[in-house]
C-alpha cells in the first residue's frame, strides 16, 4: 500500500492544528526539521499523537561546504551533523537527509571530509540511522563518498526540484536509484538557481513521466517538500498536496 508523506518544515510555533490538518488530509508521514524554535519534544510528541510516521528529518546545511576544510567552522559542521544524527536516534527517526555541498564557489574534496563522514557513519550506526545523501547541482561530492564508503547506512535521497532548476539533467535517478531510501518531491520552472518547491505538476521544470519510471517499485513514503501557500488554509493546501503526491504516484 503507498504512503504519501510531507514536510512541516521549521517549526517556530504551536503546530497542533498544521499537524492535524496533515492527518485530516490522508497524509500518513512527515519529514521534519530541527532548525525551528518550537520544543522538539513537544513537535515529536504531536506529530506521533496524531498517528502520523516521521518519514526522515532534514539535517541543517549551512556553511556544509566546510565539511571538506580544515577549520573550526568544519568542525562545527562535523558536531552539527552529528548532534542531527543523535536527535533522529533519540527520537527514533530511521533516517536523515544530508546536503554535502552547497552552491558554485565550493572547496575540493578532501581526504578530511571523508574521514569525517567516516565518522559520522559510525555514530549512524550506534544510533540505527540511516544517512542519505541528496542531490545538489553537482554529482562528483555524492559519487566521491559512495565510492570510497561502501556502508548499507549510506543512502540516497532524491530531490526532484534540484535535479531541475539546479543540476539541470536526467542523472541522479538512473546513478543512485540502488541506494534510494527517501524522496523530496517538488517542482518549479526549471530556471537555473529558482528553487520554488511548488507541488507536483504545477511547474514546469520536472519531467514527472522520467520521475515516475524510476520509482515505479519503489516501496518507500512518497513524500513531497513543498511550500505552503500563503494566505490558503491548511485544510485547502494539504487536500490539494495529497492529489499532487498522488499525481506522482498512486
Amino acid at each position: 500500500m503507498i504512503k504519501y508523506g510531507i514536510q512541516i518544515g521549521k517549526v517556530h510555533s504551536d503546530p497542533t492544528e498544521m499537524i492535524e490538518a496533515i492527518k485530516n488530509a490522508g497524509f500518513e508521514a512527515v519529514i521534519v526539521n530541527f532548525s525551528g524554535k518550537f520544543d522538539n519534544d513537544k513537535m515529536i510528541d504531536i506529530i506521533r499523537n496524531v498517528g502520523l510516521d516521521i518519514e526522515n528529518c532534514h539535517a541543517p546545511h549551512k556553511y556544509i561546504n566546510q565539511l571538506w576544510v580544515d577549520s573550526e567552522y568544519g568542525d562545527g559542521v562535523f558536531e552539527m551533523l552529528k548532534n542531527n544524527i543523535i536527535e533522529c536516534g533519540k527520537y527514533e527517526i530511521p533516517r536523515t537527509v544530508w546536503h554535502v555541498s552547497a552552491g558554485n564557489n565550493y572547496p575540493p574534496i578532501s581526504q578530511l571530509g571523508i574521514d569525517r563522514v567516516a565518522r559520522l557513519i559510525e555514530v549512524a550506526d550506534k544510533n540505527n540511522v540511516d544517512i542519505c545523501l541528496e542531490n545538489q547541482r553537482f554529482f562528483h561530492f555524492i559519487d566521491y563518498i559512495y565510492a570510497k564508503l561502501d556502508c548499507p547506512r549510506l543512502r540516497f535521497c532524491y530531490d526532484s526540484g534540484h535535479e531541475a532548476c539546479f543540476s539541470q539533467t536526467k542523472l541522479a535517478l538512473p546513478k543512485y536509484r540502488h541506494k534510494l531510501a527517501a524522496l523530496h518531491l517538488h517542482d518549479n520552472n526549471g530556471v537555473y538557481n529558482e528553487d520554488l518547491h511548488l507541488l507536483p505538476g504545477r511547474g514546469t521544470g520536472v519531467d514527472w513521466d522520467y520521475v515516475r519510471k524510476y520509482i515505479a517499485d519503489y516501496e518507500g513514503v512518497i513524500t513531497l517538500e513543498v511550500k505552503k501557500i500563503p494566505g490558503v488554509p491548511y485544510d485547502e493546501f494539504f487536500a490539494d498536496a495529497l492529489e499532487a503526491a498522488k499525481f506522482v504516484k498512486s
